[in-house]
């Protein structure tokens, strides 16, 4: 019984061991060599980067950030290949406007979440307005029941409430369906 335990205790000492070599190992700088001429030849006849950021390394803008467009655009794009060059910050994929506009979306959304549990209606309405505004085009009605929830929060009645359940009614796939129920139905 101990000769087994023993075994196994080794074993399992051996595998750390191993798995330590092999983290400290991953950490060390790459021993390739770097790419010959006629990659680099290709590389500047394709162009896939668009201008550099000047020697700067500061990282890109935060998220809802107004630069945040610009600093993209000056970032360059990385292939996939294990030879193309990874210095500095860059871009896995190409970064279009319409990424740009989902990321503007989406930040918007998260500040509606962040007023709705604040409960502040106001606060909801001038971020609806700024949706609306912005993405015009809203498929999942997402607009419709962030204001419906304002108007639970600001006016409750019986008009709110109606609004509020034909909205839970008719938009059954909405990310905002349960909020709407939660806030104006069962008034939490």
């Amino acid at each position: 019984m101990r000769s087994a335990r023993r075994r196994w205790s080794a074993a399992a000492l051996l595998l750390l061991g191993v798995a330590l070599y092999l983290v400290h190992r991953s950490r060390e700088p790459d021993a390739r060599p770097p790419p010959s001429s006629r990659q680099e030849t290709s590389r500047a006849e394709a162009p896939r980067e668009t201008t550099s950021r000047g020697g700067s390394n500061e990282p890109p803008a935060s998220a809802g950030s107004t630069v945040l467009a610009a600093a993209i655009d000056d970032l360059p794009v990385i292939g996939p290949s294990p030879d193309d060059r990874h210095d500095g910050p860059a871009h896995p994929h190409p970064i279009t406007q319409r990424h740009v506009e989902i990321q503007h979306e989406n930040g918007l959304i998260g500040l509606l979440n962040d007023a709705m549990s604040a409960r502040n209606g106001a606060r909801m309405r001038e971020l609806v307005h700024e949706y609306r505004r912005t993405h015009p085009g809203d498929p999942n009605h997402l607009q419709d029941g962030y204001e419906i929830i304002a108007n639970c929060l600001d006016a409750p009645g019986e008009a709110s409430r109606a609004a509020a359940e034909g909205y839970y009614a008719e938009h059954r796939a909405s990310t905002v369906r349960r909020f709407v129920r939660r806030i104006c139905l069962e008034g939490g």
